[in-house]
């Protein structure tokens, strides 16, 4: 065999090899980079929809001398609130929903919540697949649920709030496939639920 031949035939497999090292670090960096996106938009729907708890719970009671909390679940909450400090209570419900009013997403485990305001319901698809509340009175002890009487309502001092978000869609890594994700834990102390009214 002539050293020419010897030549294109050891410079075709490195040429192969290179090719394939070449395709198999484009494809991680084009795995990455998806992963990232979807890490990006997980996150940022976990800042917005956590702000928007905060800023909701934090209100509750706000400007309302009579009952302040209606109904307490824990997958339901339903409250009076001057939510924009204009001397007008609103009513605001939070209530999940199931995972076939998701159908749009791959993600089979995720559901919307409903957030109600003054009868107008509006559908959020965070990309829930955990939500839950629970409630302590004011010596920190947790109170049954569901709690529906007036009495036991008025127990309420502080609710703590956690959720945990997916992406809509798959992250299909060298380990398999996943889901980008986000937990959130909160509790939080209405400053007007009590005998306080601000």
């Amino acid at each position: 065999m002539s050293s020419s031949l010897i030549d294109i035939v050891t410079s075709t497999v490195i040429f192969g090899v290179l090719a394939l090292t070449v395709g198999r670090v484009q494809t991680n960096i084009n795995a990455t980079m998806y992963e990232n996106q979807n890490d990006v938009v997980t996150q940022t729907n976990a800042v917005e929809f956590a702000r928007q708890i905060e800023w909701d719970f934090a209100k509750i009671g706000h400007h309302e001398s009579g009952q302040k909390v209606l109904l307490a679940d824990s997958t339901e909450i339903r409250f009076k609130a001057d939510l924009n400090n204009k001397l007008v209570v609103n009513t605001v419900q939070y209530v999940i929903g199931d995972t076939t009013q998701c159908a749009m997403t791959k993600n089979r485990d995720d559901f919307p919540i409903f957030r109600t305001q003054d009868g107008k319901a509006v559908k959020q698809n965070w990309g829930l697949t955990y939500f839950k509340i629970t409630y302590y009175d004011n010596a920190e002890k947790k109170l049954s649920i569901p709690i529906t009487s007036a009495v036991d309502l008025a127990k309420i001092h502080s609710i703590n709030v956690a959720f945990r978000l997916e992406s809509a869609e798959p992250v299909v890594t060298m380990q398999g496939t996943t889901w980008a994700a986000v937990t959130w834990r909160k509790t939080i102390i209405p400053r007007n639920l009590g005998n306080l009214n601000y």
